[in-house]
């Protein structure tokens, strides 16, 4: 079980470092100024990627975007309690699948929570879109918490039905 939970918080730590090593790049390579916080286009990939630099000081999709440092700290206590609820709930469970899938979650939302921590946002930069029609500015941790996400949905539709066969 210990040699679980090390791998598990090994995966952890190694997706939100991945996040914050690619944001680093960015900030640098870029020179972007992070204490104002100002979001700008950085470079065409190709016909439907772009790097654009958003400050998401929302929730979710830039819902709910504010300046207020009080609000920012409310999403980091809900980010911090949500992490550690499925860091616990990861070990009950106990199946080395359902680790890897919650590392993918765990992970990328520590990753989203050190750059509210540091800049009072998260920085979104992967921009996808078919000629004008652009789909919400995301990062690496996004995409980690929603492969994440769907995994343990696919899991839980096949347990379900494992459960029933076996009732």
């Amino acid at each position: 079980m210990l040699s679980k939970i090390r791998n598990f918080s090994f995966f952890i730590i190694l997706f939100a470092s991945i996040d914050q090593a690619i944001k680093f790049y960015l900030i640098n390579i870029y020179n972007i100024d992070t204490s104002h916080l100002n979001s700008q286009f950085m470079e065409k990939i190709n016909d439907y990627f772009n790097l654009y630099l958003i400050w998401n000081k929302g929730f979710a999709f830039g819902l709910f975007q504010n300046d207020l440092q009080s609000i920012n700290n409310f999403y980091m206590i809900i980010m911090l309690v949500l992490i550690i609820f499925l860091f616990f709930y990861a070990i009950k469970i106990n199946k080395k699948i359902y680790y890897f899938a919650f590392s993918l979650i765990i992970g990328g939302a520590i990753g989203n929570l050190i750059d509210r921590f540091l800049y009072q946002a998260v920085l979104d930069f992967i921009d996808i879109h078919y000629m004008n029609y652009h789909w919400y500015v995301f990062n690496f941790a996004d995409i980690t918490i929603t492969v994440g996400c769907l995994l343990v949905i696919i899991l839980e539709l096949f347990s379900g039905k494992n459960k029933k066969e076996n009732a």
